[in-house]
């Protein structure tokens, strides 16, 4: 009874963090995009809504009669908008989800001449095909504003976890001010990008990992299920991969006798990962190796696009190396990105020191959150090509974390003796 009433509460905190959350995200967005649809927002909206009618209603791949015959691949998915950079080469579950979100809210209607292959020769039918879209975009961006309030929510738990009583409370209470409280997820959490997906897939795995410190078939199925979701969402996400292998080696090593439950685990996640993968991608469906060959070669090739030819027309910074990175990512954080600028990054820096002298002591819950803040930071520097803002979101999540950490650590340490006096 007591564990049911457990149950009962936290689904009701949880609901009650979520409305919180909400109406959080509406209120500290950024504003610079209402009333307007930004860059790349008429194409994300366009393929969506021809997304879902082509994998749900099975509508022929639009603007395939516009493509030159010798152009088009053999595949419907290799055709007219697919084809384009915010189709195939793009993982497509946000795609379904605004899609469907769209769909049910009445708006049907996308025309192939929203994007810029299909109008180069006639700028005018794309300014018209992409101002019909506008009616769509508050919609499709209450959904990322959805996303990031439910990334605030699992940062709570999640940082709750780190210590137990009311230090954990007020951890999580403080995770939850910081992310609304930073400049980067007030200015991505009111435009249309993927990169919001991701974030609550891999926050719920880091969850899943505080939780169930040891290996077992329902945690490797969980992650998988995570791990799946997440790379579905954005290539990003593969980094709750790296970390699901982290957290099942670091249970084995606290439990050496559960290897062969561990290596069962680990191997259930992989193949729920691929299976997930697989399936929310038409593209990889009859050749899967070929298909994700495909998709990051193009991304391969898009990104040497960034690189080479927008970023000098634009001025953003360039990163080619990992001290270029490094730097970039540093005075980024530094200098606005993060919530409180260099007192931020020292706060994260003493952080991982407690983190890992707890870790290094056997404690599970700093193991796991060392883990993954380590991956995702790190691998967010080694990838990071220019200097766009989202580009450092995958990592925002773990600063939060380590941010709070050693605030967390010393209300451990001090509520008990205030309580006391």
């Amino acid at each position: 009874m007591t564990e049911h009433r457990t149950l009962r509460t936290e689904l009701a905190l949880a609901l009650a963090l979520f409305a919180l959350a909400c109406g959080l995200a509406f209120a500290t967005r950024e504003r610079r995009h209402d009333g307007r649809l930004g860059s790349d927002e008429p194409e994300w909206i366009a393929i969506s809504i021809l997304h879902w009618q082509q994998i749900v209603t099975g509508a022929p791949p639009a603007g395939a009669q516009l493509e030159p015959p010798a152009e088009r691949g053999e595949s419907p998915w290799e055709q007219g908008v697919q084809r384009t950079t915010f189709g195939y080469m793009n993982p497509c579950l946000p795609k379904l989800v605004w899609g469907a979100t769209l769909a049910a809210a009445g708006h049907d209607q996308a025309s192939p001449r929203a994007f810029q292959v299909f109008h180069r020769d006639d700028p005018q039918a794309g300014a018209l095909a992409q101002s019909a879209l506008l009616p769509a975009e508050p919609l499709a961006r209450r959904v990322v504003l959805a996303l990031s309030a439910l990334s605030a929510m699992l940062l709570f738990f999640c940082a709750r976890e780190l210590v137990p009583g009311r230090a954990g409370l007020l951890a999580g209470a403080l995770a939850f001010a910081c992310w609304f409280a930073t400049p980067l997820v007030q200015a991505t959490s009111n435009y249309l990008r993927t990169d919001h997906f991701m974030l609550p897939f891999c926050l719920a795995g880091l969850l899943v990992a505080l939780r169930r410190p040891r290996a077992s078939l329902a945690t490797g199925a969980m992650l998988g299920l995570a791990c799946g979701l997440a790379v579905s969402s954005k290539f990003n996400g593969g980094l709750l991969c790296a970390a699901t292998a982290a957290w099942v080696a670091l249970a084995t090593r606290r439990a050496p006798q559960d290897w062969k439950r561990a290596t069962l685990a680990l191997a259930l996640a992989a193949g729920l990962t691929l299976v997930c993968f697989y399936a929310l991608n038409p593209r990889l469906w009859g050749e899967p190796l070929a298909g994700v060959q495909d998709m990051l070669a193009r991304w391969d090739k898009l990104l040497a696009f960034f690189q080479d030819e927008l970023a000098p027309r634009t001025g953003v910074a360039v990163a080619r190396t990992i001290p270029e990175r490094l730097a970039l990512f540093a005075r980024t954080l530094a200098g606005g990105g993060f919530v409180l600028g260099y007192v931020g990054v020292a706060l994260a820096s003493c952080g991982l020191l407690l983190l890992a002298s707890r870790a290094a002591k056997g404690c599970s819950h700093a193991q796991a959150t060392l883990a993954f803040a380590v991956i995702f930071v790190l691998g967010t520097i080694a990838w990071l090509p220019l200097d766009w803002e989202r580009f450092y979101l995958t990592a925002t999540p773990a600063l939060v974390l380590l941010q709070v950490a050693p605030l967390a650590y010393a209300a451990e340490r001090w509520i008990p003796r205030i309580s006391a006096a």
